[in-house]
This record gives structure tokens, sequence and C-alpha cells, in this order.
């Protein structure tokens, strides 16, 4: 079974994110901050991670640099608020598989998971 982590603070839009992206093969991690994140990637076995940059206890970008060091073939997502050409460009430089701009809630759940092969 795949395991998709979602790492998002606003509590509103990780719970749409997880109803958006639920299947019966998959299984659903929620997090809302970095801690959280980082405990349940101790476990392993997660397909894709869906990352905000900006979390209550540090930058989402911290925790993509981790993931790319020691899981490089796990997919990183972010999906952030944070959409200047800078901001994307660093996201992506820093070895995100995607940047996805969060203003349409309902288009961004279904490319976050139909843009990217796990």
């Amino acid at each position: 079974m795949e395991q998709l982590l979602i790492v998002e603070d606003d509590i509103g839009l990780n719970q749409g994110l997880c109803k958006a992206l639920k299947a019966d093969a998959r299984q659903i991690i929620s997090c809302q901050d970095l801690k959280t994140a980082k405990e349940q990637l101790l476990c392993g076995g997660v397909s894709l991670i869906l990352l905000d940059i900006n979390l209550p206890d540090g930058s989402g970008l911290e925790l993509l640099r981790e993931v790319k060091e020691n899981m490089p073939g796990v997919p990183v997502i972010l999906l952030t608020a944070n959409d200047t050409d800078l901001d994307i460009v660093d996201g992506l430089e820093r070895g995100a598989d995607d940047y996805i701009r969060r203003r349409s809630q309902g288009t961004s759940h279904q490319r976050a998971y139909s843009g990217c092969r796990c």
C-alpha cells in the first residue's frame, strides 16, 4: 500500500487534502508540523510527500533537504502560498519534484497526486 505524507499546518486544507486524495490502495498520513513529519518518516514506507513551506516549527525546506539526502527516491511536492518566481526556483533547486501554488485548492489537490509517478 502506498503512503502519502501530507505536511500542512492549515487544518482545513490538511483535512481537504486528505479527503481529496483518499483511495483504497493509499494510506494518508497527516502532519501539521515538522517534528511530527520527521517522526512519521522514521517509520519508513512513504511514497510521496506533499509539503508546505511555512510551518509553525520551521521551514518545510529543511525537511525537503533531509528527505533528499536520506531518501532520494521519495518525491516531494511543495504545496504553498509562497508563489514568487524566486520561491519557486529556490524550491525546485533544493530538490522539490514539483511546486504547486496554493490558490485554487480543488485543482491543486488533483494536480499534486496525478502529476507524480510513484
